[in-house]
């Protein structure tokens, strides 16, 4: 009898480590999506109907690439990868930028991510105009 029990309740407590064991890594994995995942940061609803005023032609492409390599590359790359000099030290890693990651967003997204930054990434609406930030977001559509 004695045998059973003692059985028995090693199979409980065997159990209960396992279940502790599962919802812990559930648990962790939900808390990484929420604290560095980058598919949780979502802007207002109204920053997504914003329009681009500016002109998708080569001009505010170039203006926006140079704005990009002189603030941005250092952390998403030259391509937009995330693989730019300061990327190692940073947690959360900088997004990959390209059609994959951006497809989905619309250009008053991206506009208000640039505008509002999110840490690591600062905001750009102190030190970059708001027409060369458009800029930005009409070179990112070319990565």
């Amino acid at each position: 009898m004695d045998r059973k029990r003692n059985l028995l309740n090693r199979l409980k407590v065997s159990v209960l480590i396992v279940a502790a064991a599962l919802v812990t890594v559930a648990g962790l994995y939900s808390f990484n999506d929420v604290v560095v995942g980058q598919s949780t940061w979502t802007a207002p609803a109204k920053a997504k109907e914003t329009k681009n005023p500016l002109k998708d032609d080569k001009a505010s492409v170039a203006k926006g690439q140079k704005l990009f390599e002189t603030n941005c590359a250092m952390c998403h790359g030259k391509t937009g990868a995330g693989d730019g000099p300061m990327a190692a030290k940073l947690n959360p890693k900088p997004a990959h930028l390209n059609k994959k990651t951006l497809g989905g967003q619309t250009d008053g997204e991206l506009f208000w991510k640039i505008s509002e930054g999110k840490p690591p990434m600062p905001p750009l609406k102190a030190s970059i105009a708001e027409k060369d930030r458009w800029a930005i977001v009409n070179y990112l559509r070319t990565l």
